[in-house]
């Protein structure tokens, strides 16, 4: 009878243990994805605040601010960099404010530029349109869709607005700045830092919906493809969001000093770019 007991209480640690490994914890599913640093660029791109990479060219365009990041004093510009981190020109296109977002639609670089959003031709470097914004207080993010159309966030105001067929007109506001944006079919993602939220605004019913919580300073928004989130914040953080809320720490680079600004991730490479600021650098890693 003893045996027996040992045997039975024996069979049920392991099956409680199998119980128990069937079903893994969402931070272990988490903990799974990681980023592994591939280069960091020279540090020439001063204020550096966005970072996007275009197929068509193979090239990485960053929005380097160089002054006050919310000053209109001309000193700001946009430069070029290779996949690999080698400096292309680290001034390719002068002349502007305090560039940040950036965004790529029919051969044409959008940019927001403090109260204006600026068109360059990518093929010349040259401006080609100053859309200016009557009540934009402080633009920052630009996404584009499909067909053209480019979204972009006031900070500042706490409004979205959009340039379809040239012209601009108002999409939302009464946002606590809203920062980040990115486009997807029937909405739009944004990172909001009063709530430290990413919140979708569906386009259908305009109503506002939370995707993931606790994000300090949300900044770059970017997909992963498998329906799961990257978001950086400012103060030097990227989070992964996944469908079901929860918010994985996957990058600090706050407890350095190094902020994480607006992010892009290039799919095809598995590369997220990471625009460093006062670090004036572009840092490069591997999703994993």
């Amino acid at each position: 009878m003893k045996n027996t007991l040992i045997g039975l209480a024996a069979f049920l640690l392991i099956l409680s243990a199998c119980t128990n490994n069937s079903k893994p914890s969402t931070t272990n599913q988490a903990a799974s994805l990681g980023l592994e640093k591939l280069w960091e660029s020279d540090t020439v791109f001063t204020t550096a605040e966005s970072a996007l990479f275009d197929e068509a060219t193979n090239t990485i365009y960053v929005s380097n601010i160089e002054g006050e990041p919310w000053g209109s004093d001309s000193t700001g510009s946009i430069g070029k960099l290779s996949p690999e981190g080698k400096v292309i020109a680290a001034k390719w296109v002068t002349g502007l404010n305090a560039p940040k977002g950036l965004a790529i639609a029919n051969g044409k670089l959008y940019t927001a530029d403090m109260t204006q959003l600026v068109e360059i031709d990518l093929a010349s470097g040259k401006i080609t349109n100053k859309y200016t914004v009557p009540d934009a207080v402080g633009l920052n993010d630009v996404t584009n869709a499909p067909d053209g159309t480019i979204f972009f966030t006031d900070s500042e105001k706490g409004a979205v607005y959009q340039l379809k067929k040239g012209t601009v007109s108002k999409v939302l506001e009464g946002l606590g700045g809203s920062n980040g944006i990115l486009y997807e079919k029937d909405r739009l993602l944004l990172g909001i830092w009063k709530d430290s939220t990413l919140t979708a605004y569906q386009f259908g019913d305009k109503k506002q919906v939370v995707l993931g919580t606790q994000i300090p300073q949300p900044d770059g928004i970017e997909a992963v493809g498998d329906g799961s989130y990257l978001v950086s914040s400012w103060k030097g953080l990227i989070h992964q969001v996944h469908p079901d809320g929860n918010a994985t720490l996957i990058l600090d680079t706050a407890k350095d000093g190094i902020s994480a600004a607006d992010i892009d991730y290039v799919k095809a490479k598995k590369m997220i770019l990471v625009p460093t600021f006062f670090r004036n650098s572009i840092a490069a890693y591997t999703l994993k």
